[in-house]
């Protein structure tokens, strides 16, 4: 999806803001209230660069608590935006990452303070302790863990997915 549309709140959006009624979790809600009628796609990822807000964007795309705001007619902005929903649903486009052990140590240790908060604090260091990819990964498998039994499986497999990415082969 181009990274310069501009999205602008509906009014489904502006009312979860004001009243919560969905429920959107803490990153979906910052991801809304980032939304100005002003910056563009890439704008918000850049400001938002947590490894998950690219797919956070789009389903506030889908689930319509934004649209997008290119100066056309509503109903072509909703094809628009069906189109590329079902696009990157059919095929997500994974942007390229840097594979090395810092960089797999780098995002594992983030995305443990993401999930698990101060409660990660003793993982990361074992995160970091890793000498090998081999012994990374025995440790990545850990903390898969520990994310999928404290904050869900959907939560655990994002690290997977992102931690092993980054891990050289090894």
């Amino acid at each position: 999806m181009s990274g310069e549309h501009i999205y602008r709140k509906t009014e489904k959006g502006k009312t979860e803001i004001a009243t919560r009624a969905n429920r959107l979790g803490m990153r979906e809600r910052t991801m809304l209230i980032m939304v100005d009628d002003k910056s563009t796609r890439r704008e918000l990822l850049t400001k938002n660069s947590h490894p998950t807000s690219e797919g956070i964007l789009n389903s506030l795309l889908a689930d319509g608590y934004i649209e997008i705001d290119a100066g056309i007619s509503p109903a072509a902005a909703a094809e628009v935006g069906a189109q590329a929903t079902a696009t990157e649903t059919a095929a997500p486009a994974a942007p390229p990452v840097e594979v090395s052990m810092p960089s797999a140590t780098r995002f594992a240790c983030r995305a443990l303070v993401t999930y698990l908060g101060p409660s990660a604090d003793d993982l990361a260091a074992l995160v970091e302790k890793a000498k090998s990819p081999g012994e990374l990964r025995g440790t990545l498998e850990k903390c898969r863990d520990v994310i999928q039994a404290m904050a869900g499986r959907r939560k655990a497999e994002e690290f997977w997915t992102g931690a092993t990415a980054r891990l050289p082969p090894g």
